[in-house]
This record gives structure tokens, sequence and C-alpha cells, in this order.
């Protein structure tokens, strides 16, 4: 049985990185599949391209990286994961991310994700996470299941959707202008989630949520 995977990230160095330890695992996965054999469809470093991908080629898995380039005009995120499993719904999307936020992994696997994986895995664990996926089971790496059960940590949980993806944006060093722009809201809208956020985590300004969401890594944060 031949596997079609395709890898989805902007950076080079990962999409080949995964590439390499995806083929080096090939020959362990007789338990999930005796005949099982991986071919790559192809790579994408932007929403556009892994579309166009998609729609070219027969892919059975997708290792999906969570910034992936995008214009203003396309999906990113949860909202692509969304689209991706409203439209290709035999397709198994394995979320590669840098944030840990326990939120963050539930709304992936909510949106459809079938695996959520940091960008620390080795072999072993790739191979444990696509043995997994093949099998139609749910995979998250051991590391990341323990930040679910943590308590006490920070109330993230309070955070809807939108309070998340605003904050994880502002991690990424955008302007309330840039983010209105790509979650297609308005300054207003944005801004009053940005509000909304920092009362649930009992912040009283910028500096005391930047300071707040540093300490705990909650997001991956651009200095």
């Amino acid at each position: 049985m031949t596997i079609n995977i395709a890898i989805a990230d902007e950076h080079t160095l990962i999409r080949r990185g995964v590439h390499a330890m995806i083929m080096n695992s090939t020959g362990q996965l007789t338990e999930a599949a005796p005949a099982a054999r991986f071919d790559l469809s192809g790579e994408a470093a932007s929403t556009g391209e892994l579309i166009a991908l998609l729609a070219r080629n027969t892919t059975d898995i997708l290792l999906l990286g969570y910034t992936l380039i995008h214009s203003l005009n396309e999906m990113e995120g949860l909202t692509l994961v969304k689209w991706l499993a409203h439209n290709y719904p035999t397709l198994k999307v394995m979320m590669i991310s840098p944030d840990t936020n326990p939120l963050m992994i539930r709304l992936a696997l909510a949106a459809g994700a079938r695996a959520y994986l940091s960008r620390h895995v080795d072999e072993k664990i790739l191979h444990q996470a696509l043995h997994s996926v093949i099998n139609g089971e749910v995979f998250i790496e051991r590391t990341l299941m323990n930040t679910l059960f943590q308590q006490g940590k920070m109330h993230s949980e309070a955070l809807s959707p939108r309070e998340t993806e605003v904050l994880r944006l502002i991690c990424k060093g955008l302007s309330l202008t840039d983010i209105s722009r790509r979650m297609h809201l308005s300054i207003k809208t944005v801004s009053a989630h940005k509000m909304r956020a920092m009362e649930k985590l009992g912040v009283n300004n910028g500096c005391q949520l930047y300071c707040l969401l540093a300490k705990t890594r909650m997001f991956d944060i651009t200095l």
C-alpha cells in the first residue's frame, strides 16, 4: 500500500527535514501496514501552493505547519484546518506547531487535525504519530499531552478561539491594524477581543500582557 504524504511549512529546512525523517521511518511501519510505502506527493510553502497541490495530487496525509505563509485573502491556522476537513474529508492533517498552549491543541483537534506535534519531535515520535494516524487514531505527543492536564498554570481555556488567535498574532509582532486585515475584522472588534483576553488573564496593560505570555510561553513569541 502506498501512502501519499504532503508537507506544508513556510520553512524549507523544516519541510526537507520532515521528509528525510519520514523516509527513514518507512521500514518501521510494518505493524501499521505490512506493505506500506511512503511517497511524497509534494511540498508547499504557502496556503496557495498547498491548495493547488491538493487539487493536483492525491494526498493521504498532510503535515501542516501552523504558520504557513499566506496572503491577506488566504486562510491560515485553524481556519485552514477546518477548510481542509470540509473539502478533503479523507485527508489526515498532522499539525506541526511551535505553540504548546493546551487551548491551541484542543482547538486544532476540534477543527479536524488528527495529530498535534511540536517542532522538537524525533524520528521515533514521528513514527508513532504516523502509525496512529494511519490506524485512524488521534495522536498528541506525550510532552504536549501532559500540558493538557496541568492545573493552575494559566486559565487559558477561558479564552475564546478569536481571543486566542488575536493573542497569537500579537506575539508574532503584528499590530492591531495588521491583525484586523488578516482576520477580516474591524480594528474595533480586534481591540475588543484583546481587551477581553486581558481581562480574563488578569492583566491591565499591553506590557503586562506581553510579559505574561512570555513567562507562560503560551505562544511562540517573535523577538
